[in-house]
């Protein structure tokens, strides 16, 4: 996502380490109200001058607190896909708040917690794509999400079966 929708000087500085693995990032897209809708979501990220200004909450997204990077999705605009934009938000930037670990039945190689944005300041240039294009981008970081998810668990039954 980073690599394909980020401004030049973003993909420059994020797009190496996150390929490498030594720097990680999150994808946080659900929200406690949002389930399954994720184009309800209410996490806003207002303008403010050279900069947006987010505020809301993320639920269940994986690797939180041990990233380094969150791509974030939230409104920017009106009701609706169409009025949501994606953001490439710093993990230690000053606002954020992470809750406790989420007890899971498995998949616990990373943590999974809610996120906090209070007035979170993002420099404008951390938008990814075009305002108003965040929900395409989301749906596009969800494609290679499921294939992601079914290679792990095709890979964990394999496991499970042969032990």
């Amino acid at each position: 996502m980073v690599t394909t929708f980020a401004q030049e000087e973003v993909r420059a500085q994020w797009g190496p380490v996150l390929a490498s693995g030594s720097k990680l990032g999150s994808y946080c897209l659900t929200e406690p109200g949002s389930g399954s809708d994720a184009a309800s979501l209410e996490t806003r990220a207002k303008r403010d001058g050279d900069a947006y200004v987010l505020t809301g909450s993320k639920a269940f997204i994986s690797g939180a607190g041990a990233t380094d990077v969150l791509v974030v999705m939230a409104r920017t605009g009106g009701p609706g896909a169409a009025g949501i934009s994606s953001f490439l938000v710093e993990a230690a930037s000053p606002g954020i708040r992470y809750g406790k670990n989420e007890q899971k039945m498995g998949w616990n190689s990373q943590p999974t917690r809610a996120v906090f944005f209070d007035d979170v300041r993002v420099p404008a240039s951390n938008r990814l794509g075009a305002e108003g294009e965040g929900f395409k981008i989301a749906m596009r970081g969800l494609d290679g999400g499921r294939i992601n998810i079914g290679a792990c668990s095709v890979g964990a039954a394999q496991g499970a079966l042969n032990a």
